[in-house]
């Protein structure tokens, strides 16, 4: 096992390419490849070769792999350090061996080593369950709308679609700052980011992306901006990645003249590429975009929600940093100057917080006791060595990033467990349902 240097690009990449090709697909992945390539090159800002650790066998082939890549992300507008396990495999003659689990366990000390609060990773259904994750943070899972439904839209006659400029990176910058207070997890993008973006991929590279600017067609302002993906997807939808408008403009009028020409655009990849334009897919965009109070987007088993893999290794760090989070939504809510003690378990780790006129006073980490005598029936207690409230396994996840609310792990895991009314009223006002928009920078 080693970190990878720049004379294993080529290695990386056909590896990469041949062993994470999509599912049922014939040939290696050529975006993969090209992803890779970049990555190792260092092309993605802070990242290089060495990000990458490789085992090899005896022949000084590649068996096995794994990026390290370095976020900065928003918690309720807190940044906070991300570390993403990415680009994870292992040829097939090799499974079963531990070699990924060896990987994860030099990934995640290097990543607690840069100061990264938690790690995230995207990728096949169960199986990073095995090293410490939990599907935590809310992820796509937005309708469509088929070419019938598009052509029946008309644009805006005042508006009109260009491709976006490397100066106009400042503006998404602005969309993308005015779109974070939608979100509980928001990655934010800078303009030095979003030229990364439209510059800094090699073409056909899995992370490439088209870039779109509306604006008002007499006076050449720009009114909104939207990203889409270079190619029709498997059921020959073109997805798209980012849809804002400027604050104050009609979502609708905006909307529609965007999607007259990604009609124009997923047509003409369609001729391109010899297959059926299936629409436009709102994936990406989640069920809760503003754009749907503007224009109807059909569902359907395609359009299933996802979710990022999280691992927070420890909770009590994590809540330490979002302290101003939490102090702000207790002050929006009807506890607002709260004083008291929360102690929150996992079964067989915890947090405690102390919360003195409605400010966080102290969050450390907290165990519950094992040498308690009597059952634990989750009701009212005056044994301080008791939490408040216990979340089965990493179900504590989808409540610190809003994908679940507490009446929604309640019902669902009978092992959820809140002992009193005043700790539900707490903890609600702590951890609302909320979105987010996760659009890793790679």
């Amino acid at each position: 096992m080693r970190a990878a240097t720049l004379a294993d690009s080529e290695a990386l990449a056909a590896f990469n390419a041949d062993h994470l090709r999509s599912q049922d697909a014939g040939e290696p992945q050529a975006s993969l490849a090209e992803w890779t390539r970049d990555l190792v090159a260092g092309a993605r800002p802070g990242t290089s070769a060495s990000d990458a650790t490789i085992i090899e066998d005896g022949a000084g082939a590649i068996v096995s792999a794994m990026f390290l890549i370095s976020h900065t992300w928003s918690y309720g507008g807190v940044r906070i350090a991300v570390g993403q396990p990415e680009l994870v495999g292992t040829r097939p003659e090799f499974r079963g061996r531990g070699l990924v689990r060896t990987l994860f366990e030099l990934v995640h000390a290097r990543s607690a080593a840069r100061g990264d609060l938690m790690q995230v990773i995207t990728g096949i259904p169960w199986f990073y369950r095995q090293f410490g994750y939990e599907f935590g943070i809310g992820r796509g899972g937005g309708g469509r709308l088929f070419p019938s439904e598009l052509a029946s839209r008309p644009a805006d006659g005042g508006m009109r679609v260009r491709a976006a400029r490397v100066e106009d990176a400042g503006f998404f910058a602005e969309l993308d700052a005015s779109a974070a207070g939608r979100h509980v997890v928001h990655v934010p993008r800078d303009a030095a980011q979003w030229r990364y973006e439209m510059t800094g991929h090699r073409a056909g590279s899995a992370t490439a992306h088209v870039f779109g600017v509306i604006e008002d067609a007499s006076t050449a302002r720009p009114l909104g901006a939207f990203v889409h993906a270079p190619k029709l997807w498997s059921a020959g939808t073109l997805g798209l990645t980012m849809l804002e408008v400027v604050p104050g403009v009609s979502w609708r009028a905006v909307v529609l003249t965007a999607l007259d020409h990604l009609r124009a655009a997923g047509e003409a990849l369609a001729v391109r590429d010899g297959k059926p334009f299936g629409g436009v897919s709102f994936w990406f965009l989640g069920r809760e975009h503003p754009a749907y109070d503007a224009i109807r987007v059909r569902y359907d088993a395609a359009d299933t929600w996802y979710a990022v893999y999280t691992r927070v290794p420890d909770v009590a760090a994590f809540l330490r940093a979002a302290a101003p989070v939490l102090e702000r939504r207790l002050a929006a809510s009807r506890l607002a100057g709260h004083t008291g003690d929360l102690k929150l378990s996992t079964y067989r780790d915890g947090a405690r917080l102390v919360l003195e006129d409605g400010r966080v006073k102290t969050v450390e980490r907290w165990q519950p006791s094992f040498t308690l005598v009597g059952q634990e029936n989750g009701i009212a207690t005056t044994d301080p060595r008791r939490p408040d409230a216990q979340f089965p396994d990493l179900t504590i996840l989808q409540l610190l990033f809003g994908l679940r609310s507490l009446d929604d792990l309640t019902a669902w895991y009978p092992d959820c467990v809140v002992r009193t009314p005043a700790t539900r009223a707490l903890v609600n006002a702590l951890f609302p349902r909320q979105p987010s928009f996760v659009w890793p920078i790679l």
